[in-house]
């Protein structure tokens, strides 16, 4: 018997018993099922080659043959629909699954079994006696296995780069097993499709598929293999030791045989016991691992995705910013002319006014000054909502200038109103750190509001030193507050008090919120006290005193 013979009856032999190995275990999973038809289509093809070349005459060795062909036709198709079931990809290959099924059918009943278009004989050939003489259907064959030998190797290197620990493992080892024993199944082609002359040497490459593949099963659990060895082994010893109950001699033979039988039994369900648990508790451990590690990827693809979106933003952002300083240009740049050709003519630099024009431009120069105004609070409201620094504090600001200023700028409107507006401010008031203009802004605002809204009576506006902050008060006799519009009054845009609204209802209600934001830089607080409507309202600006020497201090 020639070495070649005996690597194909050995490779037969493994197929077989590594086949009904895994069956046995769970005969009902697609997975197992599909393993044992490979293992046992490659058991009828390798047990066919070794009859075949050894047979004593010619219609031996062609009736070989044609078994030979059963097996050889029905690899790829099972082989592959065993990977796929592995996978868990069968709902998506379906086509391939039945069309190779379809074609292993017609290959088997219309070609290999009754006609000689798939084998013509079996002629010498390879370096044997007897061996194939291929009909033009068996190209097609060959053709076939290929294609679903690539399939299948292309669907493990595609899972391999979507899966980690240990199914990576599995799929590395099934790769090695495709790699030594189809690709050495393949040389078994050669003679016949190439050169009559080349030596099959790659069959002695197909046993090491089961090698590698019983590996795998031992040593990263592709089929529990561990628990079916277990239990085989210990139904092995329990049948020994009833044989030996059965054959004893004597009655003491038999008590102690008995005996030992109990305790084996006994001790083979503790054992079979503890590799359950054992096995159990390792698929959960790898179920977690999977768990963890598929949070870990969901974890790092948010982080991606936030570092992608984060760059965006500030793309955006800068983006933001210089639609701003264009839109500052473009609206301050016209109004900024408009009030400098004003100032020119109310200087007499183009002669005298009449007095009918100047009315007019008097009033054009008030929509001008309002315009302006509102375009800076916007602009403003855009950089403190866009996080840039609009506020640039200094120290040593005289903020008493600044409430004279402010009550200076309304007493025109007081007067027509018929109510007063006044300021209380000590001479020797401490200075503060601030930024003038917007702080200006922001207390013109408070005391423009308390005019607006005070229908009798007035407005008082004083200075007060407590401990290191500088209060600004403004008080007035006007509409007053509820509690709840109180406690909204500095938290949104457009928000205004009930009756503030039915007063005055051009108000667009963007500088409370302006003065709040203009505060809230210069580190400040403000706030309202009111004792409820038609009870007049007091705003609290307070400010930290500047660090420079303050105004009630001796100067050396």
């Amino acid at each position: 018997m020639s070495l070649f013979v005996i690597s194909s009856y050995l490779t037969a032999a493994a197929s077989v018993f590594f086949g009904l190995f895994v069956l046995f275990k769970n005969w009902r999973s697609r997975v197992n099922i599909t393993w044992f038809l490979t293992t046992i289509a490659i058991a009828i093809w390798a047990l066919s080659l070794g009859m075949e070349v050894s047979s004593p005459d010619y219609e031996t060795a062609f009736l070989w043959n044609k078994i030979l062909n059963i097996g050889a036709i029905f690899i790829p198709i099972f082989f592959y629909h065993f990977i796929v079931s592995f996978l868990e990809l069968e709902k998506k290959e379906k086509i391939f699954i039945v069309a190779g099924y379809l074609f292993a059918i017609t290959f088997l009943t219309f070609f290999n079994l009754f006609t000689p278009l798939f084998v013509k004989g079996v002629p010498p050939g390879g370096g044997f006696k007897y061996w194939i003489e291929v009909g033009p259907v068996y190209y097609s064959f060959f053709a076939f296995f290929v294609l679903y030998m690539f399939r299948t190797t292309y669907l493990l290197f595609l899972s391999r780069k979507n899966t980690k620990n240990i199914k990576r493992a599995q799929i590395n080892y099934l790769l090695i097993a495709i790699l030594f024993g189809f690709g050495g199944g393949v040389t078994n082609f050669f003679p016949q499709i190439f050169n009559n002359n080349i030596y099959p040497f790659g069959n002695y490459l197909v046993v090491l598929y089961v090698i590698f593949i019983s590996y795998a099963s031992l040593k990263h659990h592709l089929f529990n293999i561990k628990v079916i060895a277990t239990e085989l082994l210990t139904i092995a010893i329990w049948i020994f030791l009833l044989i030996k109950i059965v054959l004893s001699n004597n009655l003491k033979d038999f008590t102690i045989n008995s005996g030992l039988f109990i305790a084996v039994v006994f001790l083979g369900i503790l054992l079979i016991r503890s590799i359950l648990q054992e096995v159990s508790q390792r698929e959960k451990m790898e179920e977690m691992a999977q768990r963890v590690q598929k949070a870990f990827d969901v974890e790092k693809k948010a982080l991606d995705k936030e570092k992608n979106v984060r760059k965006e933003l500030e793309r955006l952002d800068k983006a933001k910013s210089q639609f701003m300083m264009a839109t500052q240009h473009h609206l301050r740049t016209p109004l900024t002319s408009m009030q400098g050709y004003l100032d020119l003519i109310f200087g007499g630099s183009y002669g005298d006014v009449p007095p009918k024009i100047k009315d007019v431009l008097d009033k054009f120069a008030a929509s001008t000054k309002n315009e302006i105004k509102l375009v800076n609070e916007f602009l403003d409201i855009s950089q403190f909502q866009m996080g840039k620094d609009v506020v640039v504090l200094r120290e040593g600001v005289d903020v008493d200038a600044i409430v004279r200023e402010a009550v200076q700028d309304v007493e025109i409107e007081a007067k027509i109103k018929g109510i007063y507006v006044k300021s209380e401010v000590p001479e020797d008031a401490p200075k503060a750190r601030a930024d003038e203009q917007k702080l200006k802004a922001a207390v013109y605002n408070i005391v423009d509001n308390a005019v607006k809204y005070t229908r009798k009576g007035g407005v008082t506006v004083g200075l007060k030193e407590k401990g290191d902050k500088l209060q600004i008060i403004i008080k007035d006799t006007g509409v007053g507050l509820s509690k709840e519009e109180k406690d909204k009054l500095f938290g949104k845009l457009f928000e205004r008090g009930e009756q503030a609204e039915k007063l005055f209802t051009t108000g667009r209600g963007i500088g409370l919120y302006i003065t709040y934001k203009i505060v809230e830089a210069h580190k400040g607080k403000i706030w309202v006290e009111s004792e409820g409507k038609s009870k007049g309202s007091t705003f609290f600006i307070e400010l930290p005193i500047s660090k420079e020497i303050s105004g009630n201090q001796p100067k050396f």
